[in-house]
């Protein structure tokens, strides 16, 4: 459900409410002085006679076992039980960790999600993946746990920063570039409005994208075929975004393993220099990096190394989702080393060869 208030929140935790439900409100830290207020008053006035509320507000700059423990530890505290229902308020990081703890707390309890980023509106909140990193890997445990309800309020993104609101732009294109070209399209002729915020452009991106993701979900739930070409460039930005200690915004690691897919499609004759710069031109116009900032110093051989351990390779062979043009993508399996290479170094500031004199 996508509104641009908290009111219809109500009516709809009315219709999953049940006698002596225990809820528990797992919000992040970062943003709990911002909603706590609102979020409290509409969760007392949704719950029935006798029924208990918490309010848990943690900090997710580590998406790790660590955390989940701690959670499950506050659930086992607060005596939750089957009926309870956890509620995850913030960005990706939250609803990972929040529906992974319910998706194992007595095998399994009932959650919802209410996104406040663009990142976890069109992407982390849509689908029932779950988990949290390990080892350095992104997302190698988890879970497929759907939420009960997902409910949208838009007027959270005015309190994102540049940054945080092109994070999840970097998702938004994503869709356009491996499923549909009008959409893609729709972006780049309408990039002002979508750059400014305009709530009527913000309600058509939003919806656009949860409708494509949804449509590939449902064809493929637990992550076997189609559902894969969802990771368009997340092969090599799970890996950058690791390498990077996770200091570089997810949504930008994801731009940038935009980039290193286009130029790997392109190096390999199926991607058309046309459809290569438009892509270009797209992330760039918004601020997303299409070059790995020079602090990162990272090599070709880094990324590589560490995209053999993501959770998609198969028989030490890297599986890469790749588009021919905008609007459609397919899997590659067992992409050469030299090729990936050369992707990579495509997003890498490399120094001048010296000349002797």
């Amino acid at each position: 459900m996508i509104r641009n208030t908290w009111s219809d929140l109500v009516l709809e935790l009315h219709k999953i409410n049940t006698p002596q439900r225990k809820f528990f409100i797992v919000i992040d830290e970062a943003i709990f002085d911002t909603y706590s207020d609102d979020i409290s008053k509409t969760f007392r006035a949704s719950v029935l006679i006798n029924q208990s509320i918490t309010i848990f507000a943690i900090n997710v700059e580590a998406k790790s076992i660590a955390t989940t423990m701690a959670l499950l530890k506050y659930f086992h505290e607060n005596r939750l039980d089957r009926s309870s229902l956890v509620v995850a308020i913030g960005g990706g990081a939250i609803s990972d960790i929040a529906g992974f703890a319910a998706s194992i707390y007595m095998r399994g309890i009932d959650y919802i999600t209410l996104p406040t980023t663009l990142l976890s509106m069109v992407d982390a909140s849509i689908g029932g993946k779950t988990g949290v990193d390990f080892e350095g890997v992104k997302n190698l445990i988890g879970t497929f746990h759907n939420p009960s309800l997902v409910y949208i309020n838009v007027d959270t993104l005015k309190s994102l920063n540049h940054a945080q609101y092109i994070s999840g732009l970097a998702e938004v294109i994503k869709y356009g570039i491996i499923s549909d070209s009008n959409f893609f399209e729709y972006i780049s002729d309408h990039r002002q409005e979508v750059a400014s915020r305009n709530p009527e452009a913000l309600e058509k991106i939003i919806n656009t994208s949860i409708s494509i993701k949804s449509k590939i979900v449902a064809e493929d739930a637990k992550d076997r075929g189609i559902r894969q070409i969802l990771n368009y460039g997340h092969t090599f930005g799970h890996a950058i975004e690791a390498l990077c200690d996770f200091k570089l915004p997810h949504g930008h690691c994801v731009a940038l393993g935009i980039i290193c897919a286009a130029n790997f499609s392109k190096n390999m004759n199926m991607m058309s220099m046309f459809h290569v710069e438009h892509i270009y031109d797209i992330l760039s116009f918004f601020g997303l990096p299409t070059k790995l900032p020079k602090k990162f110093k990272l090599t070709a051989e880094d990324i590589y190394q560490k995209m053999l351990v993501d959770k998609k390779a198969e028989n030490g062979n890297i599986t890469l989702i790749i588009s021919h043009k905008i609007g459609s993508a397919n899997i590659h399996r067992g992409a050469e080393k030299d090729d990936v290479i050369s992707a990579i170094k495509s997003i890498l500031w490399e120094r001048p060869p010296l000349v002797l004199v």
